[in-house]
């Protein structure tokens, strides 16, 4: 029989990181977030969690999937739990093996939240140090997506209230009736997108209209060359 090399020792705070993870998971059938880890042992950033994970991917304890923040699978435990993770092994169609507990890697999927919608507040400039858990049912193509919160209530008549969090899929173009994000002169804003000429104008020169949603607001009108569409919304989360 070939014996098994042993894993690399985990130093103290890796040993309470990976119980951490492996108590979630047995507690509530899914790993946890890096907002739950980084909460837990008090940590300064998103960085130093994803450190701990690196380490503990590298000495081979943990997998992590990049995209998908409970996705965190346990390959070894650093304590009894591996008895009960090789208890819940199970075959999948293609006869091979995995765990119960571990199969919420494809149930959620993490967005970056890049800040808030405002005038005045360029989408480069915000912080990418934020995260929303999202179902992937909501997401066409997770790799092209992110999330904003909106600021002001310029939106209302379409459901969209100040402090939601829309799902963005990143574009540069749009058709006509789209809930779009665009920025003008380097300024953010969220509206409905449409190429038609000014009716009050006299002129047929098609223009892009940014509509509001909110019949106390008027649209705003630019030539097309002074709209750069960043995504369509195609998705809206709302905390209660």
């Amino acid at each position: 029989m070939t014996k098994k090399l042993p894993l690399p020792p985990l130093t103290p705070k890796e040993k309470s990181v990976l119980e951490f993870i492996e108590g979630h998971i047995l507690s509530s059938g899914v790993s946890p977030s890096y907002q739950e880890i980084k909460d837990h042992f008090g940590l300064a950033s998103f960085n130093s969690v994803q450190n701990y994970l690196k380490q503990l991917t590298s000495k081979g304890y943990i997998e992590n999937p990049q995209g998908q923040k409970r996705a965190i699978q346990v390959l070894h435990s650093a304590s009894a739990v591996q008895e009960h993770l090789q208890s819940k092994k199970v075959s999948t169609a293609t006869g091979s093996h995995r765990t119960q507990l571990l199969q919420a890697r494809d149930e959620i999927l993490s967005l970056p939240l890049l800040g808030k919608v405002a005038a005045g507040q360029p989408i480069e400039a915000l912080k990418h140090d934020e995260f929303v858990d999202v179902p992937p049912s909501m997401v066409r193509n997770p790799s092209k997506s992110f999330a904003l919160k909106v600021q002001g209530d310029s939106m209302i008549e379409d459901g969209i209230f100040d402090e939601d969090i829309i799902l963005i899929q990143k574009q540069d173009s749009a058709n006509n009736g789209d809930i779009i994000v665009a920025t003008v002169d380097n300024e953010a804003t969220v509206k409905r997108f449409y190429v038609r000429a000014r009716p009050d104008s006299g002129s047929s020169e098609k223009l892009v209209e940014l509509r509001p949603s909110n019949s106390t607001m008027k649209s705003m009108w630019y030539s097309p060359d002074e709209v750069e569409i960043r995504g369509i919304v195609v998705g809206l989360i709302r905390k209660f």
